[in-house]
């Protein structure tokens, strides 16, 4: 079993970030990756990990492709890759646990390993929301959430970074100890070449995105060509000169020379013949950093491991990546949603709104009835709960797609700018199961505020006027049958089923519009310009004859500006006893927002497939 990197070329534009790497990490290994800043190292994992998609190559983790078994590659892989990030009113706890449970864990079984993990970093006492820790807890909370369910293969991109030197101890032990007795396999990037040289078995040097080095540590290290260090007295400079051999570096009170093809004994005589105190004269130790800064000061390459045949999946290969990925993906949208209060009170508006509205009905009706028996009006019609939920419906539901429009861009822009995104990437989830589920969370949460408006309003309604048929109040007190409330039954559910399959052209709206940036704040005006236009472009497109095409044609409107055209109008006006009312959308009122939901999610599926991963 290996993970195996294979050719990769990494394009920016007309720029390369890598240029045909290759690295092979074997079973097993604490492989060190090694390079300066810029040089390839965060793209190369971002590509091992799949958050990166390669302009050529391929990734194969225990013979399976990646780009073929995504969620099979990423079941056996656990990954650190720069700034870690989280859920900020949540504690680590409850961070490691939702992750956990997105990649398949049961409660029980979540709730054990975000123990065992945050145990390991050294995070037991550290039990406060994510946003009070400081840069090191939250960089050993990210090689907590990387350590979940037991990954055969630890990529860890600078993993000390922000650490204190203790800090730094306790993982390189954490390191040693995970590959010693838990058989996990390592790949490491980081600066800090002497932390990689106490850990490593294995390394590799990139330089502008070119593989230079790929050796045995323990082979670097003892490769030292036929350098000898020299320690003598202050005539060995010149004595050495007069002899043809270079000095190529000094290290305190010593000299590193290059002998060349002259052998040591030769060396060392013609400095005593030249009456040169020498203390000591032996082939000098080589540190990871000298090997390092050797390399990169040099044109040429060495060292680079020969190709070997790829693997492909076989039978012992056994398929570790557990099913229903949409519905773990839906679960996780729906507990993070609920660890906090703001989304309850934000969907609370229209029913507050919707219940106001029945409430001004109720009072406008007892100011008629008034009129009537002091005389001032002739005759008032009748106010009934259809036309009571047909006002609720109108004042509430215009809010509606706006906290819908927002809710879903943040699904992944929101995501992307806290760095929690990546964490979801990285578990066992295809990209198109991430959206799946997403989409699914966003659909039921829609549909759930959909019901809250409408139980409000049939609510109030009922307690305010009742179900009953519609009439007209005359001045003696008698009344006027004008509808029965039998022939009103259909119109109500015809009018109270209208905007669901709208509202559910705004969730796939949100969902293109988060797609479109990284940060969430930018998301969250691309979609509410997004609604904005929906409402007003109803001007244009009604010029050409095609305004029921617009979700913002078929639901209740928030700005009024061109006239309310929804069903739930057309049914307020029978619900007053008019019996000419035709809604002048009925035959666009299916397709059209099926369409809108079809193209928007196709393209949104699109985009979040290649979508680039900070």
């Amino acid at each position: 079993m290996a993970l195996r990197i294979e050719h990769v070329t990494q394009r920016f534009g007309k720029s390369e970030a890598l240029t045909d790497i290759s690295l092979h990490i074997r079973d097993g290994d604490c492989y060190g990756l090694i390079g300066h800043n810029g040089a390839g190292k965060t793209t190369a994992m971002r590509v091992a990990l799949g958050l990166l998609r390669p302009t050529k190559g391929r990734v194969i983790v225990d013979g399976f492709d990646a780009a073929q078994h995504p969620a099979e590659a990423r079941a056996r892989m656990g990954a650190l890759v720069e700034t870690p990030g989280f859920h900020a009113h949540l504690d680590g706890h409850a961070n490691l646990e939702l992750l956990a449970r997105l990649a398949g864990a049961s409660r029980k079984e979540a709730r054990e390993d975000a123990a065992r993990v945050f145990g390991l970093v050294g995070l037991s006492d550290a039990q406060k929301p994510v946003r009070a820790y400081s840069m090191g807890m939250r960089q050993r909370l990210g090689v907590a959430q990387a350590l979940l369910g037991r990954p055969r293969y630890l990529l860890l991109d600078e993993p000390t970074n922000g650490f204190d030197p203790d800090g730094v101890a306790e993982m390189r032990d954490l390191f040693t100890r995970l590959r010693e007795q838990e058989g996990t396999t390592l790949l490491i990037s980081s600066h800090h070449l002497q932390e990689l040289s106490e850990v490593c078995n294995r390394v590799a040097l990139i330089r502008k995105g070119r593989m230079v080095i790929e050796e045995e540590l323990a082979t670097l290290l003892g490769t030292t060509g036929n350098r000898y260090l020299l320690r003598a007295g202050p005539a060995a400079g010149a004595a050495l000169a007069d002899i043809g051999v270079s000095v190529v570096a000094s290290r305190d009170d010593s000299l590193v020379v290059d002998l060349g093809d002259r052998a040591p004994q030769e060396i060392l005589r013609n400095l005593i013949q030249r009456g040169v105190e020498v203390h000591s004269f032996a082939p000098p130790p080589i540190s990871l950093e000298e090997i390092y800064l050797e390399t990169v000061s040099s044109a040429g390459s060495a060292h680079v491991a020969p190709d070997s045949p790829a693997e492909q999946p076989r039978a012992v290969d056994k398929r570790l990546a557990p099913g229903g990925g949409w519905w773990r993906m839906a679960r996780y949208e729906w507990r993070r949603w609920t660890s906090r209060a703001a989304l309850p009170l934000m969907f609370a508006v229209p029913c507050i709104h919707a219940a106001a509205a029945v409430w001004v009905r109720s009072r406008q009706l007892a100011q008629d009835q008034a009129k009537i028996a002091r005389g001032e009006l002739a005759s008032a019609t009748d106010v009934t709960a259809f036309e009571g939920v047909a006002h609720a419906l109108l004042a509430g539901l215009p809010y509606l797609p706006f906290l819908i429009l927002g809710l879903a861009s943040q699904s992944i822009a929101g995501e992307s700018s806290t760095g929690t995104l990546r964490n979801v990437l990285l578990r066992p989830l295809t990209r198109l199961q991430v959206l799946a589920g997403k989409t699914f969370a966003l659909v039921v949460a829609a549909l759930l505020a959909y019901a809250a408006v409408l139980g409000t309003a049939i609510a109030a309604s009922a307690i305010a006027f009742d179900f009953r048929s519609l009439v007209e109040i005359l001045p003696n007190g008698n009344t006027w049958m004008l509808v029965p409330s039998e022939e009103m039954w259909p119109e109500f559910c015809a009018a109270i089923a209208s905007p669901v399959l709208p509202l559910l052209a705004y969730v796939a709206i949100g969902l293109l519009a988060g797609s479109f940036g990284r940060r969430g704040t930018t998301g969250l005006v691309v979609a509410l310009a997004l609604g904005l236009i929906l409402d007003l472009g109803r001007g244009p497109l009604r010029e050409m004859g095609i305004e029921g095409w617009s979700p913002a044609a078929l639901t209740p409107t928030i700005l009024g500006a061109l006239g309310e055209t929804s069903r739930i109008d057309t049914y307020r006006t029978i619900a007053t006893g008019a019996n000419d009312a035709v809604w002048e959308f009925a035959d666009v009122a299916t397709v059209a927002p099926l369409s809108v939901v079809a193209v928007t999610l196709l393209l949104t599926a699109l985009l979040f497939r290649r979508r680039y991963v900070p």
